[in-house]
């Protein structure tokens, strides 16, 4: 499917950098005032030209909602509710190409009704993205309680170079959130969803990977030798599989909550949502620029 932009009037001014050349040895909010602000930001995802960044919002009552700014006339836009965002949806994230929109949502399932969290999927068309329907396949399951624990939400999808697909699910009142993968099988259909290796007994939850696939990151609360309430970590893809995770260094990681990671297109910024300087849990969105990840010292640029 070819790639079409939602605002193409937009493309004609659209610079180079929409960063404005500027680097972030250390992290600093983006878009202060426009997308950072005094509500609850996070997840950001950044179309592969840069010019479209799609984030959650919530502000001190409502549910979250996906937000979309475009970078015109060298400044980002004010954000408006994105055409696919109604009832509560957040965690949007785009495929490598731009084609594919994936995200979390409780709005009503069309055959069984189940209005637990569950990963939705758009596609970009001519007139902009497609009305959404539940990814096929195995991954969405309905919610069910199991004591004092509620089973069946999912969240936090992301699309692999490889066709993959990572998200989080809660199935285990002991476990906490964990990390599933689910292979595409020959109708694009996910199927066989299995946990990954680096889960712990905390929440582990919000995956992102690196443009090259290198690289996965996600937040975990509750493992030993934490800096703060909730951190950052990064595991390495090997022939073997993932490798023991570990946190990401401070300034990154703070004392405060740290979390819901995301790379920009082109491998040069790392994007992450933290608390540090609010008060009561209100998140507005970071970056800073990949090197400060220290990930052993190679690239993380697409090849």
């Amino acid at each position: 499917m070819a790639l079409v932009l939602a605002c193409p009037a937009c493309r004609a001014d659209l610079p180079p950098d929409p960063f404005g050349g500027e680097g972030a040895p250390t992290p600093r909010l983006f878009a202060p005032g426009v997308v950072s602000t005094e509500l609850r930001e996070y997840g950001l995802a950044l179309t592969p030209d840069m010019s479209e960044a799609y984030f959650t919002r919530r502000d001190r009552r409502g549910p979250p909602e996906i937000l979309v700014t475009h970078f015109v006339g060298g400044a980002w836009s004010e954000p408006q509710p994105a055409s696919f965002s109604y009832g509560r949806a957040e965690a949007p994230s785009i495929s490598r190409d731009g084609d594919r929109m994936v995200f979390a949502s409780d709005r009503a399932l069309p055959l069984s009704g189940d209005v637990s969290d569950n990963i939705w999927e758009s596609w970009r068309t001519g007139e902009g993205w497609s009305v959404p329907v539940p990814i096929a396949g195995d991954v969405n399951q309905p919610r069910w309680e199991d004591g004092e624990y509620d089973r069946g939400d999912e969240s936090g999808p992301v699309l692999l170079p490889s066709g993959e697909l990572l998200y989080w699910a809660g199935t285990h009142p002991d476990w906490g959130n964990d990390i599933y993968v689910a292979q595409p099988d020959a109708h694009g259909a996910f199927v066989e969803p299995r946990p990954l290796r680096l889960n712990s007994n905390g929440d582990d939850s919000y995956p992102a990977v690196s443009p090259d696939g290198r690289h996965l990151v996600f937040q975990s609360y509750g493992r030993a030798g934490a800096i703060g309430e909730q951190d950052l970590y990064v595991s390495e893809r090997t022939a073997f599989g993932w490798t023991d995770p570990r946190p990401l260094p401070e300034p990154i990681n703070s004392e405060r909550s740290d979390g819901y990671a995301s790379f920009s297109p082109d491998g040069r910024f790392f994007f992450f949502a933290s608390d540090r300087g609010k008060d009561g849990g209100y998140y507005s969105i970071y970056r800073v620029d990949v090197a400060a990840l220290g990930l052993d010292g190679s690239s993380v640029r697409s090849p």
